[in-house]
């Protein structure tokens, strides 16, 4: 089954589930005969008991009626019913079929997730021994700055590093921010963008909105470790302090 994915520029917070592909006639029942747009399938039971009230109703309707209005009455009812019981059967195929799709979707999309690379636009660390919340701001697009963290890396392993960075979609541009241990951020001299530096998550993945089964969206979690890509130090700054820029990203 080919699995299509969002692109780049759509990896946001949470995304739309789409319905498994399908073509042909399979894809013309479900969409023309069960109404489904999209994985919503609480709804398309919930239309198929209201289809069946109706056919009770008028096959009832057509046995109280007189003669001349009895046998299209229940004529109607007869076709609903074959209708109903077309829909009692198909739903649930095509419910197992995106159940599976939904969990090879997840899987690719959080592929895509962990490649992607976010701009960062804010990098900040709890300062040490100061009150909590306190935080001093780092340009990572300047090379001192750079070193300062990486200095800071090498004393303060359990410093608290928040990042914020900026993703797209669909409504626009929007802001994230993480908070990891300083221990946990990877920094990649070298490989800052043309955007300036920026942040990737290999370990994050999209899930399912709880008691949404099959689910119509999903929601992100940036969880694990992250790689920080910044410029390479000045070569205007100490040898020293450049040879700890970068031993201290390789780690």
């Amino acid at each position: 089954m080919r699995v299509q994915t969002y692109d780049t520029e759509s990896v946001r917070p949470d995304l739309p589930v789409p319905l498994s592909p399908l073509d042909g006639v399979p894809e013309v029942v479900r969409r023309r005969l069960l109404g489904l747009r999209g994985p919503g399938f609480d709804h398309a039971y919930r239309a198929s008991l209201a289809w069946a009230a109706l056919t009770a109703g008028l096959a009832l309707l057509g046995l109280l009626a007189p003669p001349p209005w009895r046998a299209p009455l229940l004529g109607c009812a007869a076709l609903l019913g074959l209708y109903v019981l077309v829909r009692a059967v198909a739903l649930p195929a095509f419910e197992r079929g995106q159940r599976d799709f939904e969990r090879r979707w997840l899987a690719a999309q959080s592929e895509v997730l962990r490649r992607h690379a976010f701009e960062v636009v804010r990098f900040r660390l709890v300062e040490a021994g100061g009150e909590a919340g306190a935080r001093r701001t780092y340009d990572l697009t300047r090379p001192a700055d750079g070193r300062a963290v990486l200095r800071r890396q090498e004393r303060e392993r359990w410093s608290r590093a928040g990042v914020e960075f900026v993703y797209r979609g669909a409504g626009g541009e929007g802001l994230g921010e993480v908070v990891r241990d300083l221990s946990e951020v990877v920094f990649l001299p070298g490989r800052a963008g043309r955007g300036g530096p920026w942040i990737r998550f290999p370990e994050a993945r999209y899930l399912c909105r709880p008691g949404e089964r099959p689910a119509e969206r999903s929601y992100w979690t940036l969880s694990g470790p992250v790689e920080v890509g910044v410029s390479e130090p000045s070569s205007g700054g100490d040898a020293g302090s450049a040879a700890a820029f970068g031993s201290g990203s390789a780690r």
